[in-house]
């Protein structure tokens, strides 16, 4: 009965006959890890299970991985009924505001608020959660969207301590470093999650149709959606999505700088009553975007059965 209960309340759908009893697996949870895991101070469950020991977090400079680990969260939305509809990573950075009166907002993916029911609008009965481990916990507000480009703004309802917000719009994108390293907040105990790869030149193996994704070799999960995607030296590349290839699809910061600029030197719109707002992107045009996330399905291997295998059965011969 517990584990039927934590099912519902994760968001996840119920699994078919037999699938449960003999330890059937959900394919593409919220849960499921990625790369090198970091454990944060005082982590009380033992050293954090690791298939890359010392391939990512070992490679950064020490104030990078500071600065990480203050600045990534993970995002939850939650349901009336109180269960989960989406989970991702965020990341913390500076908004300047109206005469510099600057604070700290959340950037992640649009998709933590899309409606089910038509996903080209916000479902306005979410409650957004966001995580800060160790303790760091409240609810935030969804400020500003584009459903277009797959972002949002969400501003955190209680002040956080000792966080490195990043300064990623205080200029326009250079060039992206080849090296990068993806970024994602475990949805479970708050672990920080890093995979190493590379630019690709091309994006033709990306199944999310918006023209202007790149995509690097990383290889992540759902809950690495809406985390950064950095150089080796802490810069910020892009933020990442998901869409189950090969590939990580992520939207190139000078995209994300274009789409904000004209707005991040206004107060954030709780402020005046006025919110959420959609992020205007009159200056690119062309087809509509699709952002499909990978749904979770059941999926037990002995269960499991192709039809050319089963052997052929010839009955008795009536003459």
């Amino acid at each position: 009965m517990k584990t039927i209960y934590r099912i519902k309340s994760l968001g996840y759908p119920m699994p078919p006959p037999l699938v449960l009893e003999f330890n059937g697996e959900l394919v593409h949870q919220f849960e499921d890890r990625f790369g090198e895991l970091l454990a944060w101070r005082g982590y009380p469950f033992g050293a954090p299970p690791n298939d890359t020991f010392g391939c990512v977090w070992g490679k950064l400079e020490k104030q990078v991985v500071t600065n990480i680990s203050r600045s990534v969260v993970s995002l939850a939305s939650i349901n009336r009924d109180h269960s989960r509809s989406f989970a991702c990573t965020g990341l913390l950075i500076e908004w300047q505001g109206r005469a510099k009166r600057k604070c700290t907002v959340v950037l992640t993916s649009a998709s933590l608020v899309r409606g089910r029911d038509n996903e080209d609008n916000v479902d306005k009965n979410l409650r957004i959660e966001v995580f800060l481990p160790p303790n760091q916990r409240c609810d935030g507000t969804l400020e500003l969207y584009n459903m277009q480009y797959n972002i949002a703004i969400v501003s955190i309802k209680n002040r956080f301590n000792a966080i490195r917000p990043a300064d990623i719009l205080c200029k326009e994108m250079e060039v992206s470093p080849e090296k990068v390293v993806a970024i994602g907040r475990d949805t479970i105990h708050g672990l920080l999650m890093g995979t190493t790869g590379q630019v690709k030149s091309n994006n033709k193996d990306c199944k999310l149709n918006c023209k202007e994704l790149q995509c690097s070799t990383c290889n992540i999960t759902k809950a690495g959606i809406g985390g950064p995607l950095i150089g080796f030296d802490g810069s910020f590349v892009g933020m990442n999505f998901y869409d189950g290839s090969d590939v990580t699809p992520f939207l190139p910061r000078l995209v994300i700088f274009n789409l904000l600029r004209g707005v991040v030197n206004s107060r954030i719109p709780s402020e005046s009553g006025e919110y959420p707002m959609r992020i205007l992107d009159d200056f690119m045009v062309g087809e509509k975007y699709r952002w499909p996330v990978p749904e979770p399905y059941w999926y037990h291997g002995e269960l499991d059965v192709d039809m050319d295998e089963l052997p052929k059965f010839i009955g008795r011969i009536l003459n």
